[in-house]
C-alpha cells in the first residue's frame, strides 16, 4: 500500500500526471457548466414568461422530422395549444380571375432577399404559363432532386413543390401528399375529397384554395400540388400573428402579381444564411413584392431554388439536395 507521503513524492517525481489530474477537473467543471446552461436555457425557453419565444421554439421542433423531441415535456393540451395550423387551413378559394394567356414575356428576374435572421432569392418569371408542376420519374417509390427534374425537362430554374409521404423516414420522398396534376395530366390523389391546392390555370392564374378534383377540372387547372398554408389572399396577408406557430426554418413559397408573374421564394436558414424565417416573413416578402395571392410550400431540408446552372438558395440538408415527390418548374424559352 503507497502511503500519503509516497504518493506525493511519486506526484512530484511525475509532473505530467498531476497536470493531466488538474486538465480533468476543469475539463469536468467547464463539461458541467455547459450542461447547467443547456438545461437551464431550454426550461427558461419552455416554461419561462416568453410565450413568443415559446410558441416560436415549440412551434419549429413539431414541423421538424423529430416532434418527438418535445412530446414528452407537455401535455397533449398544451401540444394542441401550439401545434401548427395545418397547411390545408386555407380559405374556400383565392384565384385571380384574370386570362394571362396573351403574355409572351420570357423574362426573368433574380431579387436577392437578405436580413439579419435569413436570406434568399425571389425568381419573378414574367409569364406564368411556363410554370409547371414536375413529378419525380420513379413516381411512388423513390422521389428526385429539384435539380434532376429541371435538367431531365431542360426547363432553366425550379423549386421544391408540395408534400410528400416519406415512407419510414427513409428520405426517399416517391409519393406525393394530396391532389397532384401536371401539365393537364392527373397524377394522383383522391378526386373525391376537398383537399388544399395550390394550382395553375392553363392561362396561367394562380389558384390556392380547398378544392375537390371535379372543381378544378371546371377552373382549367394544368398543374397542381398539395400544400400550404395560404400566406396572400387578394393582396393582403391571409395570417396573422396568432397562427404563426410553425417556427423559424427555411422556407419556401409561391406567389402571383395582379400582372401575371409568377413569384417563387426560397428563404435559408438553419445555419445556413441565418437561423430561418417564419411564415409571417414570407407573408411579408411576398407583399413587399406585389403578391396578390400567396401559398407557402413544402420547406426546411426541401427548400431549395435552381436557376441557370446554379443554386440560387442552396438546401439546407447537410447530405444535400433532398428527394422530393414533385417540384415548380420554369420552362424554357420556346417550349410550348
Amino acid at each position: 500500500m503507497i502511503g500519503a507521503k509516497e504518493a506525493q513524492t511519486q506526484v512530484a517525481v511525475n509532473p505530467s500526471k498531476g497536470k493531466r489530474l488538474r486538465l480533468g477537473r476543469i475539463a469536468l467543471l467547464v463539461g458541467t457548466v455547459i450542461i447547467y446552461i443547456i438545461l437551464s436555457t431550454g426550461a427558461l425557453v419552455l416554461y419561462g414568461p416568453f410565450e413568443n419565444i415559446r410558441r416560436t421554439v415549440i412551434g419549429a421542433i413539431l414541423t421538424s422530422r423529430h416532434p418527438w423531441v418535445i412530446t414528452p415535456f407537455f401535455s397533449a393540451e398544451t401540444l394542441a395549444k401550439y401545434r401548427p395550423i395545418g397547411f390545408d387551413e386555407m380559405g374556400e378559394g383565392s384565384m385571380q380571375a384574370d386570362d394571362f394567356s396573351a403574355i409572351h414575356d420570357d423574362g426573368i428576374e433574380v431579387i436577392p432577399i437578405n436580413t439579419a435572421k435569413y436570406s434568399g432569392s425571389l425568381l419573378v418569371v414574367k409569364d406564368p404559363k411556363r410554370v409547371h408542376v414536375a413529378v419525380t420519374k420513379d413516381l411512388n417509390n423513390v422521389g428526385q432532386t429539384v435539380s434532376e427534374m429541371v435538367k431531365d425537362a431542360n426547363a432553366v430554374a425550379g423549386i421544391n413543390g408540395g408534400g410528400f409521404y416519406d415512407v419510414a423516414g427513409r428520405g426517399t420522398g416517391g409519393m406525393p401528399l394530396g391532389l397532384t396534376i401536371s401539365r393537364g395530366k392527373f397524377i394522383g390523389g383522391d378526386q373525391e375529397a376537398v383537399q388544399p391546392v395550390i394550382g395553375i390555370t392553363k392561362d396561367g392564374a394562380l389558384v390556392v384554395g380547398k378544392y375537390t378534383y371535379k372543381k378544378l377540372q371546371q377552373l382549367g387547372i394544368s398543374e397542381a400540388v398539395s400544400y400550404g398554408p395560404q400566406l396572400v389572399r387578394d393582396g393582403e396577408p391571409y395570417l396573422d400573428e396568432s397562427e404563426d406557430t410553425w417556427g423559424v426554418a427555411p422556407r419556401s413559397a409561391i406567389g402571383q402579381r395582379r400582372d401575371g408573374a409568377i413569384l417563387l421564394l426560397a428563404l435559408s436558414g438553419r445555419g445556413n444564411n441565418g437561423i430561418g424565417a417564419s411564415l409571417l416573413d414570407c407573408e411579408q416578402v411576398m407583399l413587399d413584392h406585389g403578391a396578390y395571392v400567396a401559398a407557402n410550400l413544402d420547406g426546411g431540408y426541401s427548400t431549395e431554388l435552381y436557376y441557370a446552372g446554379e443554386f440560387l438558395v442552396t438546401p439546407s440538408n447537410p447530405l444535400g439536395e433532398r428527394y422530393v415527390a414533385t417540384s415548380f418548374i420554369v420552362d424554357g424559352v420556346g417550349r410550348a
